[in-house]
């Protein structure tokens, strides 16, 4: 492949390779608006001040050197060459030119996305239900029992809020117990419908960073946790769900990262695309010469 900038738009909570450690999952999209899964990336860019000039957030435009990853057959799925010369290249910060990138983005529902063949998408729920817990005996997905318990594995003692510096007072308490260690965590997750006429309802567990360690935070859902991640996301926020699935299990759907827009929030006009357009390959007609 080719060096890319790539949007930042979802980070998930670290879990336990036995040949990386810990490890992230990242995905964005291109300059072309192509999504892409950077995996895996090392905890230690998040964790440790040696990297701290190439720790990166959500909303972070970053320039990294990527070729298909060889072991993984989803197509959005990228090994960085060197992750130690990734770029921070810059940061969006307004919620318009976020909406407006992720309306170009976005799939009617997740059956959409499921027939596209794609392993990641953008949905926006017809309506919430319920953001809750539920406990692992009734789990049926594996590929949910799965992720839980490398979740657990990597399980760190340094909290997002240290590591990231993120001081967002709306959605991510302060958290003073940076040392608590939670064992045999249970599935979080929303209820809710997509925009498919025929949807029955979906069931689909949460696995973002900033959801995760605010429920690390408090250990319950009931409380500050269902405070912000439900009521305050519906009542005040335009919630949309990023969503990717496992290689292992291509059928089945997480929450990778929540965008929450404030309501009433405006796409931004631009006077350009907001992606680039690939050429398209030449074929043999455009060598031929044509006669008149």
């Amino acid at each position: 492949m080719a060096v890319e900038k790539i949007i930042v738009m979802a980070l998930t909570y670290p879990e336990l390779s036995k040949k990386h450690g810990p490890i992230v999952c990242v995905a964005g999209v291109n300059e072309y608006g192509e999504w892409r899964r950077l995996y895996p990336l090392p905890f230690k860019i998040w964790s440790e001040d040696d990297y701290k000039n190439i720790k990166f957030h959500k909303w972070d435009v970053i320039e990294v050197d990527v070729e298909k990853a060889r072991h993984d057959p989803r197509k959005e799925s990228m090994r960085v060459k060197d992750w130690r010369q990734i770029k921070v290249v810059g940061h969006i910060e307004d919620w318009s030119l976020r909406l407006s990138i992720v309306q170009e983005l976005l799939d009617p529902d997740i059956e959409t996305i499921v027939k596209s063949g794609r392993s990641l998408g953008v949905i926006k729920p017809r309506e919430i239900l319920d953001f809750y817990a539920k406990p692992r005996q009734r789990l049926k997905e594996d590929a949910e029992k799965l992720v839980l318990e490398k979740m657990e594995e990597a399980d760190s003692t340094v909290t997002l809020l240290e590591y990231l510096g993120i001081k967002d007072e709306h959605l991510l308490p302060e958290v003073k117990e940076p040392d608590t260690k939670i064992e045999k965590l249970p599935w979080i997750g929303y209820r809710f419908y997509c925009r498919n006429p025929q949807c029955r309802g979906h069931e689909m567990m949460v696995i973002d960073w900033e959801a995760q360690e605010l429920f690390r935070k408090y250990k319950v859902v009931e409380g500050p946790v269902k405070e912000k991640l439900f009521n305050y996301m519906v009542e005040e926020r335009d919630l949309y769900f990023i969503v990717g699935n496992t290689w292992k299990y291509h059928k089945s759907f997480m929450i990778i990262g929540l965008f929450y827009p404030p309501k009433g929030t405006k796409t931004q006009k631009t006077l350009i695309p907001l992606f680039k357009k690939r050429a398209k390959p030449k074929t043999l007609d455009n060598f031929i010469l044509k006669r008149e």
